[in-house]
């Protein structure tokens, strides 16, 4: 493994955690600048209805967890997992173990060291970042790329001290822009352009960097110790490389939510948490207000707030879990409000 220094969510567990180095570098191997993943999801026409199967398993434009089974392009990747993210067959992922994995194919690989929080991943599935815990309430947050020879991009230090929750990377842009955030500070790092830091706190006052989609940050008011999507204004944002962060479009008020060049997915705030089954339904909006929707889970089932990805523009992948802990999968339409079970590939 080469490591430079100026290159370039799940049981309750999994939703606070998701999504090592050594001498600062990921064990992750891969070349310059990875270019996205390309979906691979069928697009086939299907008769519409809530508990239409598809017949034969189908492979998913997304790595995805469904009854603690790992599907990556098709394939069954071997262990027990909570909950991945990525896109084409570039993944994270988090096993039963509680240790965090890595691929560019369903060949998992470990990544090493003391993880406290999620990894995140890009977008287009090329970039990764994470915050290693490090003896003395030391807090080290580490990039890499997700290609085949695998390469980090390096590692920066995080302000010292004690904090609770730890330090976690919030997100990694197709840039390989990085947002990490503890409850006294937030930074922007920038591994792929000069390997500096900026403080969002001069750059972006008051704003918080809560969470990451397909099409943007998902951005609130308040402080970096207590703010999230459940109340206040959040909005879609992007981010630039002096760590301005610019105004896509609101988005309402929710406990989980994704987004896609077309629509809004969420889930109502206060939905989730405790001993709830999952919600029943899944409300939708398009991006430009111009519609909005309810999707309701097939009988018998519940959706996972913790694992909605859009697999194209206008169709979402939604696992579902059943009263005594199994799991299917789900293809949802926002357009005509349905959705379908998928057989997945044994």
């Amino acid at each position: 493994m080469r490591c430079t220094t100026t290159r370039a969510r799940i049981g309750a567990v999994a939703s606070a955690a998701l999504l090592a180095a050594t001498a600062g570098c990921g064990e992750q191997r891969g070349g310059d600048a990875p270019a996205a993943a390309e979906p691979t999801g069928q697009t086939a026409e299907q008769e519409t209805g809530q508990e239409t199967g598809q017949g034969a398993g189908t492979a998913t434009g997304v790595p995805l967890v469904v009854g603690h089974e790992l599907h990556v392009g098709g394939v069954q990747v071997p262990g027990e997992w909570f909950t991945a993210r990525g896109r084409g067959t570039h993944w994270v992922g988090l096993r039963a173990d509680r240790t965090w994995w890595w691929g560019y194919d369903a060949e998992p690989q470990r990544i090493d060291g003391q993880i406290d929080q999620s990894v995140v991943i890009s977008p287009g599935g090329g970039y990764t970042a994470h915050v290693l815990t490090e003896p003395g309430n030391r807090w080290r947050l580490v990039g890499a790329d997700t290609e085949w020879a695998g390469e980090g991009f390096g590692a920066v230090d995080l302000p010292r001290g004690e904090m609770s929750p730890a330090p976690r990377a919030v997100a990694v842009t197709d840039d390989g822009l990085v947002v990490a955030r503890g409850p006294r500070f937030q930074w922007l790092w920038r591994p792929l352009v000069d390997n500096a830091t900026v403080d969002l706190a001069e750059t972006a006052p008051g704003q918080v960097v809560i969470g990451s989609t397909d099409v943007g940050l998902v951005a609130n008011e308040g402080r970096y110790d207590r703010t999230d999507g459940q109340q206040g204004a959040p909005y879609l944002a992007g981010l630039a490389e002096d760590g301005t962060l610019t105004r896509l479009g609101p988005v309402p008020t929710h406990d989980a939510l994704e987004a896609s060049d077309q629509w809004l997915a969420y889930v109502l705030p206060g939905t989730t948490g405790g001993e709830a089954w999952g919600p029943a339904e899944l409300h939708v909006q398009r991006r430009d207000g111009s519609d909005q929707g309810v999707l309701t889970a097939p009988d018998g089932w519940r959706f996972d707030a913790a694992d909605l990805q859009w697999e194209t523009a206008d169709e979402l992948l939604a696992v579902l879990v059943s009263p005594d802990g199994d799991g299917a999968l789900a293809r949802c339409r926002p357009a005509t409000e349905t959705c379908e079970r998928v057989d997945l590939p044994d």
